[in-house]
């Protein structure tokens, strides 16, 4: 997160200091859509939720949010990869996109070429979230209560960045934990909150009104330093988990084949959103940190995800379905 933090601090900056992209073809002309591949109600809703109303305002044009929930993010990418390559129907995606292709044997389109890598929105570290109701309010508790009971303990996650977290998770502590597989964040939170499921792997992004609300509680945090908005809640290396330290990013896309100078535009509107004191206030207290880096930067990023989680993904004995 300090590394997360120093490049939006950069970014931010550099923005501060560039001119605005001129809009020559008076883009946008009509409605954008801003599909989110998930229910309502988690992270990349709320994200969504948060920068549609700034763009709109900055646009004077309807930014409508779709939710397009569906096998790991795939219907709502989907959508987008089939859409035509002018900017008017968009995406914020999780990290899913990198991991879906190690995971999966086929998909309805091709991860490099069918999508414009624009930027990031906001980054968060993965958390672990203990279910109150089933006695999981401390991350001592849950790794004794998972010592003790080999292979009882399943751990949640609501889409394939999340699984491959919990896995990495998993050979780090090397507690044995099972995975449950949910549609999105507001399903599997609800069985946090319910009890019928001990912990689950998220972000402080998707959960901190629970864990504020007492109806469930952050364990810990992958990031290397607290977080200042649950400075009481340990890393991963601090509760013993060393090996753990991933950073779960919300992100801009676009078709592919997307101009060049239409991407740079939506990133520069983007990030300019993100350097709004509101809303930079709102995505820190969501334990989050803003993004706005360019395109290049952005798709140098997913280029090399692909191959970290393709190496996780072996270690952990996953193999595509």
């Amino acid at each position: 997160m300090a590394e997360l933090r120093r490049r939006g601090v950069v970014g931010l900056a550099a923005l501060a200091l560039a001119p605005r992209l001129a809009r020559a073809d008076s883009f946008p002309a009509k409605p954008v859509r801003l599909i989110v591949p998930y229910p309502p109600g988690g992270g990349t809703d709320i994200i969504a939720r948060l920068v549609a109303p700034r763009l709109s305002d900055r646009w004077k044009q309807t930014v409508i949010v779709e939710n397009k929930a569906g096998a790991s993010g795939i219907v709502g990418s989907e959508i987008v990869a089939h859409s035509a390559p002018d900017g008017y129907t968009l995406m914020i995606m999780t990290g899913a996109h990198t991991v879906n292709p190690v995971t999966l044997k086929k998909l309805p389109y091709d991860t490099e070429r069918d999508f414009t890598p624009i930027t990031t929105v906001v980054a968060s570290p993965l958390a672990l979230i203990g279910s109150v109701k089933a006695g999981m309010d401390s991350m001592e508790k849950f790794v004794a209560v998972a010592r003790a009971q080999p292979d009882k303990i399943q751990f949640g996650s609501s889409e394939n960045t999340t699984r491959l977290g919990g896995e990495l998770f998993r050979l780090r502590s090397g507690l044995k934990i099972e995975n449950v597989a949910y549609k999105g964040a507001a399903p599997m939170m609800q069985d946090v909150i319910g009890g019928h499921i001990a912990v689950a792997f998220s972000t402080p992004l998707s959960t901190m009104s629970h864990h504020r609300a007492g109806t469930a509680r952050i364990l810990a945090i992958s990031s290397k330093k607290r977080l200042a908005v649950i400075a009481d809640v340990p890393t991963m290396e601090e509760a013993g988990i060393k090996g753990v330290d991933q950073v779960n990013w919300f992100s801009l896309f676009g078709p592919g084949n997307l101009p060049a100078e239409r991407a740079r535009f939506l990133q520069t509107e983007m990030a300019a959103v993100l350097a709004e004191p509101e809303t930079l206030a709102k995505v820190r207290d969501l334990g989050s940190e803003p993004g706005g880096e360019p395109p290049e930067a952005f798709a140098a990023r997913v280029r090399e995800e692909l191959g970290m989680w393709s190496v996780v993904a072996k270690e952990a004995g996953i193999e595509p379905e």
